[in-house]
């Protein structure tokens, strides 16, 4: 298609040279510029194409973009403790929300934590839910947050981080006390609450930890 659009082009230019400039075509000059601009018509085809966004994302989106994230309740007989850690410019603060099987709400919390970092934060906010559940006498729990390096690290399967292991260590001690326990990591969009209650924490005046 592109040779027959760029045969016809060289013609149609030809003529008009022997009608306004009275220029007698040349037949190796037209196969010539026929060639030339059969590759050019080529070349910017396949650069259009190459450079035209899909119109279909990757499969690994449209399934995050089709799929709802929700707080899900725990099993019958279980709370759910989900945490979550902020981080302004200048402080971090953290938060808890613990509910039961029912979605019921049971306890809550918001803390500044001054200056420090956002792992910090989180691993605060996981201890201080894991020992409000602890004292309140639950027994069966569910941890949630979407910190994966934090999760990941209280189930041992990474190396904990130098700056939260004596809050790591804090965690260990205060799950002793539960008789079944499940540790898993959620979305953002599932630990809404516990993160609205991370960035209250910010614009509490004191701090503590």
């Amino acid at each position: 298609m592109g040779r027959v659009v760029a045969l016809l082009w060289s013609i149609w230019k030809n003529m008009n040279n022997l009608i306004f400039r009275n220029e007698l075509p040349s037949l190796g000059l037209v196969l010539l510029r026929v060639k030339r601009a059969s590759v050019e018509w080529c070349i910017r085809h396949k650069l259009s194409h190459s450079f035209q966004p899909s119109s279909r994302p990757p499969s690994s989106c449209r399934r995050k973009q089709s799929r709802w994230i929700a707080w899900q309740k725990p099993p019958e007989g279980f709370v759910k403790i989900n945490f979550d850690g902020s981080k302004s410019s200048q402080v971090a603060a953290g938060g808890f929300i613990i509910r039961d099987w029912a979605g019921r709400f049971l306890q809550a919390e918001s803390f500044n934590l001054g200056v420090t970092s956002v792992l910090v934060a989180e691993a605060t906010a996981m201890r201080n839910g894991v020992q409000a559940a602890a004292k309140a006498g639950f027994t069966n729990i569910h941890i949630e947050g979407d910190n994966c390096i934090l999760i990941q690290a209280v189930k041992e399967h990474v190396y904990v981080p130098w700056e939260i292991q004596v809050l790591v260590q804090d965690i260990h001690s205060f799950l002793q006390s539960f008789t079944n326990v499940v540790i898993h990591h959620v979305f953002q969009q599932g630990n809404n609450v516990a993160d609205w209650l991370a960035k209250y924490g910010l614009s509490i005046l004191s701090t503590t930890r």
